[in-house]
Formats: structure tokens, sequence, C-alpha cells
């Protein structure tokens, strides 16, 4: 049931951005506006409208790389560009190729089932137009997972603040990057694992959130920044389950897709399988068969490497060098080498991916002494964000499309339009700038386009903006009395068996708040 409409926080009156956009409208509506609590319109369903005409939207932008041929750099410069119509001819599913078991892909197994059915869909029409069809079908399937998102953000976020979630029901990344790729798929997994811990159902929440890492991988760092939470709550049973959960979850989901898998390598510069599935092999190779890669004598009795094609989602995480987007990259350029050097083909990066992982490390512990030391228990949505945003900075991959992953959690933990606004039109900028970067490297003269000093710019005001808004999430935790969401006494909405509950100090004690055991239940 909805909240009372005098209850509910809305954003025309808390947020001044909100609030001027209302002026040509007559201006937010007073103290004593009678707006209603039986109408059809409630705040979901405003909601899921807005959500549809944005994704719409995005529909419309990229709607001429759907019906136009992609020749002379047409996808970057109609910026249009979309990873649904490169890989629908990438993985061959244009040949009717069945993901993992005739063709490696690149991502993990839910995405290429995902891939599979809108290819199957469109079987029926004629060949010319399929490509433009899957996109539809995908376009319809990423739509559908931004409602699931767009509803799951709401409910998080309190039966107070629902309109919170019309920051990703409005963001200019949903228009830009909601069909770039499939990672909407993972954030509907997610948003779902999310409000199955906000109702106190740890299992079910590590179940989806399993299935997201089976998306996409990135949901598996929210064990860190919980178990810091949980373990300030003395909630450390809830989090054994949701933690078991989430792991055993994507094992499952993906280890009968690597065991009917066969091995493929770059045989002539294209995939071929050069060995049969891990089932196919066991009896004669024992558990050997179970290893990721196989090594197998060519026709021409050259050795090669065979790697399992449900595995290649994470040798290319391993062996891929500092992407355009990347600190890492901006890093190389200014010092006019790679971090890595003399890396053979198909190897790793060695000293890359040290340094990835090093400082990820690093901004992990600081997170997690910051859960521990603040004056107050964090709000589960503040450290997930954080946790998020460390990973793509520090990460030697960032695809543009990866930032949608953050909006419905700055919505959650930082419910103030202007900044979130700021960092998601330096995003635009960012996508925008890369394209025609791009348009400069295809050109045989570099008289198109724009010099990359133009892209890294881009580059660092996306990345100064995200820092202003982690460090304006950071105030807000050591300075809980500058919380919106906590304004009113509210503990923590999405927090599930942590709302409202004892909150273990650093030094071992008990924090006191006397608000929290009358007021840390009103969002349950």
């Amino acid at each position: 049931m909805s909240a009372p409409s005098a209850d509910l926080v809305l954003p025309s009156r808390e947020d001044p951005v909100v609030a001027g956009t209302t002026e040509a409208i007559g201006g937010p509506p007073g103290r004593h506006a009678l707006l209603g609590e039986k109408r059809f319109w409630t705040p979901l369903r405003w909601l899921v409208l807005l959500t549809l005409l944005t994704s719409l939207l995005g529909w419309w932008q990229k709607s001429p790389c759907r019906t136009e041929a992609w020749a002379n750099e047409y996808q970057y410069t109609r910026g249009c560009y979309t990873d649904v119509f490169a890989l629908y001819f990438a993985e061959r599913l244009n040949e009717g190729k069945t993901p993992y078991a005739d063709h490696p892909v690149e991502y993990p197994v839910v995405i290429g089932a995902v891939m599979q059915v809108a290819a199957k869909a469109v079987t029926p029409f004629d060949p010319e137009k399929r490509p433009r069809h899957f996109y539809d079908v995908t376009w319809l399937i990423l739509t559908a997972s931004a409602l699931v998102v767009v509803v799951t953000t709401a409910k998080l976020a309190g039966r107070r603040r629902p309109w919170d979630a019309a920051i990703f029901a409005l963001s200019p990344l949903l228009v830009l990057h909601g069909t770039t790729n499939w990672d909407l798929v993972a954030m509907a997994f997610a948003g779902v694992g999310l409000l199955h811990w906000a109702r106190r159902r740890p299992l079910a929440a590590g179940v989806f959130l399993g299935a997201a890492t089976a998306t996409k991988l990135y949901p598996v760092l929210f064990l860190v920044p919980l178990l810091a939470l949980c373990w300030r709550a003395r909630r450390m049973r809830e989090y054994a389950v949701t933690a078991a959960a989430l792991v055993l979850t994507p094992i499952l989901i993906s280890l009968p897709v690597y065991l009917t898998s066969p091995s493929f390598a770059d045989v002539g510069g294209q995939q071929t399988a050069v060995a049969g599935s891990p089932l196919d092999r066991l009896g004669d190779e024992g558990l050997g068969a179970l290893m990721p890669h196989t090594e197998v004598a060519g026709a021409d009795g050259q050795v090669v490497t065979g790697v399992n094609a449900a595995y290649r989602f994470f040798e290319l995480n391993s062996t891929r060098p500092a992407d355009w987007d990347s600190v890492w990259r901006v890093v190389e350029k200014l010092l006019g080498h790679p971090l890595s050097q003399d890396v053979p083909p198909g190897g790793s990066p060695t000293t890359l991916n040290a340094v990835v992982f090093l400082s990820f490390a690093v901004c992990l512990v600081g997170i997690v002494v910051l859960a521990l030391k603040a004056p107050r228990r964090p709000r589960l949505a503040q450290l997930l964000f954080l946790t998020v945003l460390a990973f793509l900075l520090t990460n030697k991959v960032w695809s543009p499309q990866f930032s949608i992953w953050l909006v419905p959690l700055a919505a959650l933990a930082l419910p103030r339009w202007r900044p979130l606004l700021a960092w998601q039109f330096a995003e635009a900028l960012v996508l925008f700038t890369r394209f025609y970067f791009f348009v400069r490297n295809s050109d045989p003269n570099g008289q198109k386009g724009i010099d990359d000093w133009w892209y890294i710019t881009a580059l660092g005001l996306r990345d100064l903006a995200l820092l202003v808004v982690a460090g304006l999430v950071v105030r807000e935790v050591l300075k809980p009395e500058r919380d919106l969401v906590r304004a009113d006494g509210t503990d923590d909405p999405a927090g599930g068996v942590l709302d409202g509950a004892p909150d273990r100090a650093a030094s071992g004690g008990e924090v006191e708040d006397d608000r929290l055991a009358d007021l840390g239940a009103r969002d349950r």
C-alpha cells in the first residue's frame, strides 16, 4: 500500500533543481496541496511511465544504427553505436550459432542466454531484417529490465521517498546506454536481490545477487561492504546465508554451460573449436578435462591452447590491456608507454593487473574502515555506491555503459539531483568525444574527428564529477545529520536486518541513538 501523500517527500519541495523546473507549470505544490492518495497515478506508476518514455527515447537515439549501414564511421558520427548490433554478427548469431556451444562468448552465461533468446525470436523474419529485429527484441528485454530497476529502486528508497527513483527513470545514461549492452539485465537481478535483502530474506537476496553476478560480475563486490555493516550490526548469520547463496548461485548457473562447452582457439584469425567439452573428454582425460585450458596439436603440428567457451570472459579480463575509458590508459598516455611492456600475444599484462588489483584493494580497505569508524553505521546504499565506483575508477576496463550501474545506487545513496545530473552530463561528454576520437583513429590521414586530448579531458571531467559525488556521500556518512534520507530519523530503508539494528561502535561498544528503536522500522 502506498504511503499517504502527506508523508511523501516530493523532490519539487526538497531539491532546488527540481523545484526550478516546476516553475513553468506554476511551481512546486504547496504544503496544503491535496495530492490524493487513491488516484490511479501513484508515484510508482508515474515512475514506470517515465522509464518507458526514457527507454523509447533511447530506442530513437539508437535508431539510425538500426536501419543504416555502418560505413564511414556512421555509428560514431551519429552517436548510435550499440554492442547489440555489433555482437549479433561478432558472436555469429546471424549464422544461427548457439552461444558457447558453437562460438565462445565474451560475457557471463546469462547474457549468452539472453542473446540466444533474442536470436531465436527473430528467426521467422527475413534474414536481411533480422539484425534490426534482434535489436528490437533486445530493447524489449532491456526495457523490461529497466522497469524492474526503477520499481526496486523506488521500493528500496522507502515508503516516503519513492520519487528518488526518478533519478534513474529520467537518467541521461538510460537514454545513451540502456541498449548499449545487456547491463540492465544484471541491474534488474541486483535490484531484486537488494529488495529481498531489504525485506529480510537473506537467502533470496543471495540467489538474485548471484544471478546478477552470473550476468555481470560487479554485484559480487556487494559482499565486502555488506560484511562490514553486518559485523557492526551483529547480523553475521544473515550475512553468511546471503554470501553463501551469492557465491553458489553463479556457480550453479554457469557450471552446466561450462561442462558442455567445447574449447576454442584462434586459428587463422577465427575462433575454432579444437577440443570437445569437459564432459566429452572426461573419460579419456580424467579430471584434467575440467581445466579451462587445453593444449591440442593442430593440423600443421603446431600446439594451440584452447579455452573453454564459457571461460572466455575470465580469459579476456586477464589478458586485456588498459581500455579506452580507464584511468590507466590516461596514465600510460602520460608515461608514453604501457605499464606492462613486452607482453606476448595472448599474454596477460601482469604489471597492469597487479596495479589494478592493489589500487582496488586499497580502496576497499578504505571503504571498510569508513564503515567501521563512522559515527553512525552507514546506510547500505552509500557503501554499495562507493564500492562500485572504486571498482570502476581502478579497473583497467571501464566501458561507457558500465556507468549506468551507478545510477540507481547513486539515487539511493545521494538523492540530490544537481551533482548527479552534472556527473551524467559529463558521461555524455565522454561518450561523444570517445566516438569522435574513434573517427580520428579510423581516418588514415588523421584529419577527421578530434584529438585524444579532448577525449582525455572529458574523462578527467567525468572522473572529477564522480569524485565530487563520492565526497558528498562520504561527508554524509561522517555527518549523518546532513543525510536527506535520515532527516526524519529513518535509519536505513534498504538495510533489511540492518535497519534499526544495534550499532556496534569501532571501540566495541554500542552507538547510542534513541531514534533507532522507535523510527528504525518505519520504512520496512
